[in-house]
């Protein structure tokens, strides 16, 4: 039978289809946290090397500074009373229930002010309580809309909660109030890599690179944008011009060009080189990975994806691809939880949302599979494997003329790609 279960390999998104989102940017890790507890790409990892490159990527000390600059404007504060005092020295000593505590009581009384407001936000989110971080953030951008610091905070905050879209949108706006903010700059930089909007990373990215081609962070960033956009050429001589030949750096980069050119046994030899060469260095575990997959290491493949997730959680194709191997492999229970990240760190992802549809069907959820795999078809209908799927969803549900409509589709699709191998 044509729509019996076969073997799904989709990682990246259909030949020619595109996202019903465009990525509208990403956000930052918080200013409070340093680089080693959370540094998801390289440049965070180069500026934790050396002070000169603090500013990228929030990678600032673990005391944390945007707090410090707010708090010292409490003297500014009007008639800001004992309890807007009590409130900062509890604050900046590390009392930082006492310092919400006393925050709200003082905007019980002064509910207009936004340095109280904001000062609130900064400690709830220090504590991890970022969904109320976030409410003040946004009451405080409410009373003073263009100011930029609260803004870069709420992008911190959506960042922590791993919204990247949402912090994007903010580092958008921080941007076009504050255009020499470098911090904004880098940070929605790093969250359009991980959003996959690499057209915009390049624009963003170009100009200041030009202007300063020294800048290692920024090549960085640049060079992986260019490549997976499919500016090979354009990747490798920036890659070229400020990585040592042979370095882990440039190792990552050139595996990664390889990967894209689809010279997958290329790929492996140098990712190899450069998991040897510096097996912490980020993104490494998940390209080697990839290159692993794509050369018939499935069991490989997994481990490295693994590793990678164990340095950041929050890595899309690592997620996606682990997710997307255990299912294969029957192991749609583990699958689940890694698919579902993956979606949920991008939304518009039609590879995510199909695997996820996939294991959603296995697993018997078959309204939710609908929902899911539905919305592929729609947008990529000449997508096989999503054909085959739904195929098989709608005979479970008892709808057999849409699944024989499916079935249909298989068949056209199928003999159409059999001609293009005969030409």
């Amino acid at each position: 039978m044509v729509c019996a279960r076969r073997p799904i390999t989709l990682i990246r998104p259909p030949a020619g289809a595109t996202n019903s989102t465009a990525a509208a940017g990403s956000a930052s890790r918080h200013t409070s946290t340093s680089c080693t507890q959370r540094a998801p790409n390289f440049a965070c990892r180069l500026a934790s090397r050396r002070d000169s490159w603090l500013p990228y990527a929030g990678c600032l000390p673990r005391a944390s500074i945007l707090l410090l600059v707010i708090l010292a404007a409490s003297a500014q504060v009007p008639d800001a009373g004992e309890t807007y005092k009590e409130a900062a020295k509890l604050a900046a000593g590390g009392d930082l229930q006492g310092a919400v505590a006393k925050y709200r009581e003082f905007l019980a009384l002064h509910p207009e002010s936004v340095e109280a407001r904001t000062n609130l936000g900064v400690a709830l989110a220090a504590l991890g309580r970022y969904g109320e971080a976030i409410d003040n953030y946004q009451a405080a951008i409410r009373l003073a809309p263009r100011n930029p610091a609260i803004r870069l905070n709420l992008a911190l905050a959506w960042y922590k909660q791993t919204d990247f879209e949402k912090a994007a949108a903010e580092l958008v706006e921080v941007r076009r109030l504050d255009r020499a903010n470098k911090q904004a700059l880098y940070l929605l930089a790093d969250c359009w890599l991980r959003l996959g909007n690499y057209s915009g990373d390049v624009s963003l990215l170009k100009p200041v690179f030009d202007a300063n081609p020294e800048d290692k962070a920024v090549a960085y960033v640049l060079g992986t944008a260019m490549i997976r956009e499919g500016k090979i050429e354009d990747g490798e001589n920036v890659v070229n011009r400020i990585f040592t030949s042979g370095s882990p750096e440039a190792n990552l980069m050139l595996g990664a060009a390889a990967l894209e050119a689809h010279d997958n046994r290329k790929a492996l030899e140098i990712l190899h080189k450069a998991v040897a060469q510096s097996p912490g260095l980020p993104e490494v575990w998940s390209l080697y990975g990839r290159a692993q997959m794509e050369n018939d290491d499935a069991a490989g493949a997994m481990d490295s994806f693994r590793r990678a997730l164990r340095a950041d959680p929050n890595d899309f194709d690592a997620n996606l691809s682990l997710g997307a191997l255990l299912r294969q492999s029957g192991g749609r229970d583990e699958a689940a939880p890694f698919l579902e990240r993956a979606l949920r760190l991008r939304p518009s992802s039609l590879s995510a949302r199909f695997q996820m549809g996939a294991v959603e069907l296995e697993l018997g959820h078959l309204e939710q599979a609908r929902a899911d795999l539905e919305r592929v078809a729609a947008e990529s209908p000449d997508f096989q494997p999503v054909h085959v799927q739904l195929a098989l969803l709608y005979y479970r549900l008892g709808r057999t003329q849409d699944g024989q409509r499916e079935r249909e589709i298989v068949l056209r699709l199928d003999e159409q790609e059999r001609r293009k191998q005969d030409r």
